[in-house]
């Protein structure tokens, strides 16, 4: 079902239950609702939105926020790998998640107890409770390492909560992968359920025990700084694959023809319950960040659509790693944004746009001086997501590509090429990396990256396969390389353009004089040039990979050498000490239970 509504999103407003017993609030379906639906609330606050959804994730090889000349215990820190336990963001992005989290939990022991507990809603409600639980614990150990864990409720007068010491990882993911998979055949998939994907549903919680299932099996990193999996690793490959399976067999799913429409549907407020998306988080118009924070920028104006841009901007290692053929690329990097006029300019190497979501395209523009709150849905979790974890998970388990492991891979690709180049893109380039198991999984890294990239997703991927440190590396080395070839015109990137030239026409759209993956071999009459007035038809020149070198230096430019500060290791082997330090006033109120002990703090 396709729907084109914002009234299913006014559940996100839902405040805590607390005023009513609990006994009462369970007592039917229709009550219960209410307070599931208080758990979805916390997805309003400014710790997800502005923050864990796409702005809290440290610097990776796509998404890469910009740092300033020295730590300013802002989310910047966060981003360079340099974050303190004084960053208030730490503790904004903790106590949100507890709250949540201790929300769940009163959902959970209130459906269970409920007289009605064994009707079908009622097991909807309760898949809902423990897969939104299971999701905050995800991210906090992806952040924090072990944490505390609790899986009852805390109420008022009860300290115990304050004082709960850490528990490993591997215990938090186990119990909650095989509580998702208690509850899962209870529940609806998204068709049976009121607003589909903007809810939790059957395929979603099937996905996220392989997600979890993955994470469980991959890496971590320890106290000791070393990264380490854990012996049973196959078993939770194993449930990856299994649940994996299920998502994309058991449904009838198939992915959208157009890449690109799935993201221009949650800019327009259109949810499509049926293809690629299996859980978006349900903004109404007035909440949510998203084309505020991340995606198309646009200046504020006179016009009627307000501004945002994006925290994050993607490394131009990452743009120009697409195959020019890929039409993912045009909608994923934005090379361009809309000026106060919505006149397009070009937007620089080292502040390259998200541009899956764009305000232009809101129904109901919010109004010239509107920012935040766009309505615009955020995805969690889609199906191509779920196939590239199927392909992985067979790779890993059978020691090389299967036929299915193969079939995805191809299936992912087919939508981002043509048809015409599906021998060469598809069919081609899948036989070139299905030679062996590390040269498939190579390919599902980097597909990951192509299908995914922008969707703040990418550092649990590189934590899970230890790639972090690599990755980081890599993209200096590369970025290094990019600005000093294309200077000096000579090296393996010596045809990148140092500057840019453009026009802009009468539609207040950009022409680039030739490519901006190439460099012209003549340049182009530019405006104002030698004199002003001379050219009036020539093109304007913006700087480019020349953004990329210090030519004083004769060095990496202070983009490169920023990004990453914190991690020091030039060849990427060292762990990346992406492990967050608890803020002090949580350390200082857990009366010695917790402390920051460890991970070089």
């Amino acid at each position: 079902m396709v729907v084109a509504a914002t009234s299913c999103k006014k559940f996100l407003d839902t405040d805590s239950p607390s005023n009513f017993t609990q006994e009462y609030i369970y007592a039917n379906p229709n009550d219960a609702l209410k307070g599931v639906y208080s758990i979805y609330a916390l997805f309003n606050q400014d710790a997800f939105t502005s923050r864990l959804s796409d702005s809290f994730i440290p610097n990776t090889d796509v998404e890469v926020g910009g740092v300033g000349a020295a730590p300013d215990n802002s989310r910047r820190d966060i981003w360079s790998l340099e974050t303190t336990d004084a960053n208030g963001d730490l503790r904004t992005v903790w106590e949100n998640a507890y709250n949540a989290i201790n929300r769940a939990n009163i959902a959970v022991e209130g459906i269970e107890q409920s007289p009605r507990a064994t009707d079908a809603d009622m097991k909807q409600l309760l898949g809902e409770a423990k897969a939104l639980r299971a999701m905050w614990y995800y991210w906090l150990i992806n952040y924090w390492g072990d944490i505390p864990f609790k899986l009852t409720p805390t109420r008022g007068g009860d300290p115990s909560a304050l004082y709960l010491p850490r528990t490993g990882r591997d215990t938090i993911l186990s119990t909650l992968i095989q509580d998702l998979i208690s509850v899962e055949p209870g529940m609806k998939p998204a068709a049976e359920v009121a607003y589909g994907v903007e809810r939790v549903n059957r395929e979603f919680v099937q996905g996220l025990i392989a997600r979890l299932a993955l994470c469980r099996g991959g890496y971590w990193l320890y106290p000791d700084m070393t990264m380490r999996r854990k012996d049973d690793y196959k078993e939770y490959y194993q449930i990856a694959r299994d649940y994996a399976h299920k998502v994309v067999y058991d449904w009838g799913r198939t992915l959208n023809p157009s890449f690109a429409a799935v993201f221009d549907n949650e800019s327009k407020w259109i949810v499509d319950s049926k293809t690629d998306i299996l859980y978006e988080v349900a903004f109404q118009p007035g909440f949510g960040d998203v084309g505020w924070n991340i995606g198309m920028a646009v200046d504020a104006g006179d016009h009627n659509y307000g501004s945002g841009s994006t925290y994050k901007p993607l490394t131009p290692s990452y743009a120009y790693s697409f195959d020019t053929l890929d039409t993912r690329l045009a909608k994923t990097v934005a090379f361009i944004k809309y000026d106060k006029t919505l006149t397009q300019a070009p937007i620089s190497v080292t502040g390259l746009g998200i541009g899956n979501w764009s305000r232009l395209l809101m129904p109901t523009p919010s109004g010239p001086t509107s920012a935040k709150g766009t309505g615009i849905n955020w995805p969690i979790m889609r199906l191509s997501d779920v196939m590239l974890m199927l392909a992985e998970a067979e790779n890993e388990l059978n020691g090389g590509p299967t036929g299915e492991a193969i079939e995805m891979l191809k299936t992912v690709r087919k939508r981002a090429f043509n048809s015409a180049n599906w021998t060469e893109k598809v069919d081609g380039y899948v036989a070139g990396v299905a030679t062996g198991k590390d040269a498939f999984f190579n390919a599902v890294v980097d597909e990951r990256a192509w299908e995914l990239g922008g969707e703040c997703i990418r550092h649990y991927d590189l934590i899970r396969w230890n790639l972090f440190g690599k990755k980081i590396a890599e993209t200096k080395q590369k970025l290094t390389q990019m600005g000093e070839n294309a200077v000096n015109g000579a090296g393996p990137y010596d045809y990148l353009p140092v500057n840019l030239y453009y026009r802009v026409k009468a539609d207040k759209t950009i022409e680039w004089f030739g490519s901006i993956f190439r460099k012209s071999l003549t340049l182009p009459p530019v405006k104002d040039s030698p004199s002003k007035g001379d050219n009036p038809d020539g093109y304007l020149r913006a700087s480019w990979m020349s953004a990329l070198y210090n030519t004083t230096t004769k060095g990496p430019a202070d983009y490169i050498l920023r990004s990453w500060r914190g991690y020091k290791d030039e060849t990427g082997n060292a762990p990346v000490p992406y492990i967050l330090p608890l803020h002090s006033s949580v350390v200082s109120s857990s009366l010695g239970s917790l402390t920051n002990d460890g991970y070089n703090f």
